[in-house]
């Protein structure tokens, strides 16, 4: 069997991902559909409207074969990190194709990413680290290639997919296939009822307020009446600005410059803004601690690591020690899983054992407790005790 590849955060599961999932195997060719999936955070630094678990099966629902999770150390990161952990992931479990959605679906991205680097190669001495320096000047480069600034979302993950298939020497392994973006765009902020498929963003702004018949229209029935409930978990904006506020005012600020990327400054600045206001939302905050220097996501993800207490010892450390974990197969992708699995380099991981939270899932661990404990109606614990969903087709 072969496998096509996806790279997802289902935040929620919504018709253009179920176009994308039958649009992957019509593409590729493919026999099996393996996604991987950002875990309770998503890449901005916040928690997923659902938990990975109510995600996984939606996801099943809607034409997914095997579905694995992106680690939090890759998941919460820039596009080229977040990039490369999900193509090793995907290159490990033997995908032959990544099919992503992309604005302008007629670029050969990997083409692109080639002769850009290639060009900066010919100009500086370029070390492989994708730093925001380079970022830019890569893009700048791209302009000239392509003959327009390449800034839509979708397009620029297409372009850190292809950096990150150059890097891990993936060229004659895996084939980049881009699928054009339908309808809405990626952060359209309104529900379009001419049509039937709505971006993520718009569907969580209507969560508890839209009608269950219209969020029926973008989405499946089980999908839509878990979002009519509202988020899995309590506001971010609020509930979890309490735990920041906590970290931040009983840590010496010495201390907090141990957080990862609350460096250059960030973490004076951000003492010093929360001892000098009182904050009632995480927004408030992100107004004052923004900067030109950094994205706003950027921004924020520094704060959810701060809630999380990452330090950039223990982020360098779970970047180097990725894994497989399934969260959730049908009966072809367990299949798929008995076909591959002695071909796996990676450490895949079943049952949770005590060795892994204090080890390899460290990091994971403490994200998923801290999920639970923010969740409005907790029940089982996110990762201990949990085995992969089994969808019966």
């Amino acid at each position: 069997m072969q496998a096509v590849g996806l790279i997802t955060e289902y935040n929620p599961f919504h018709n253009g991902h179920k176009y994308h999932v039958q649009q992957a195997k019509a593409v590729s060719g493919a026999d099996v559909v393996v996604a991987v999936m950002s875990g309770n955070y998503v890449q901005r630094g916040e928690p997923a409207v659902f938990d990975k678990w109510d995600r996984t099966q939606l996801a099943l629902a809607g034409g997914v074969n095997l579905l694995a999770e992106l680690p939090f150390a890759f998941a919460v990161q820039p596009a080229h990190i977040f990039a490369t952990g999900a193509v090793r992931l995907l290159a490990d479990m033997g995908v032959s194709s990544i099919v992503f959605g992309a604005e302008h679906a007629t670029l050969d991205f990997l083409e692109i990413a080639k002769q850009a680097q290639a060009a900066l190669n010919d100009t500086q001495n370029f070390t492989g680290d994708y730093s925001q320096t380079y970022a830019t000047q890569f893009n700048d480069v791209v302009e000239t290639i392509v003959g327009f600034r390449i800034d839509h979302p979708n397009d620029l993950l297409g372009l850190a997919y292809a950096q990150a298939v150059l890097a891990l020497n993936l060229e004659s392994k895996v084939r980049l296939l881009p699928i054009q973006r339908q309808q809405a765009q990626y952060h359209d902020q309104t529900l379009n009822t001419a049509n039937d498929i709505a971006s993520a963003t718009a569907l969580r702004r209507q969560a508890t307020t839209a009608d269950h018949a219209v969020l029926k229209r973008f989405m499946s029935d089980e999908g839509a009446l878990l979002l009519t409930q509202g988020p899995a978990v309590k506001s971010f904006d609020t509930a979890w600005l309490a735990a920041l506020l906590y970290k931040v005012k009983t840590t010496p600020v010495d201390e907090l410059e141990k957080i990862y990327q609350l460096n250059d400054g960030l973490a004076y600045r951000l003492h010093a803004l929360i001892e000098r206001r009182d904050y009632t939302t995480m927004t408030e905050l992100l107004t004052d601690f923004k900067s030109k220097r950094y994205t706003q996501s950027r921004l924020q993800r520094s704060l959810l690591y701060t809630i999380l207490n990452v330090t950039h010892v223990e982020m360098q450390t779970a970047l180097q020690q990725p894994y497989i974990r399934f969260l959730g197969m049908d009966q072809l992708g367990r299949k798929y899983v008995k076909q591959q699995r002695d071909q796996f380099t990676l450490p895949v991981i079943n049952r949770v054992s005590q060795d892994e939270i204090n080890g390899i899932l460290k990091l994971d661990y403490r994200a998923g407790a801290l999920y639970h404990y923010f969740e409005k109606t907790p029940g089982a614990v996110q990762d201990t005790g949990r085995i992969p969903v089994y969808y019966e087709r």
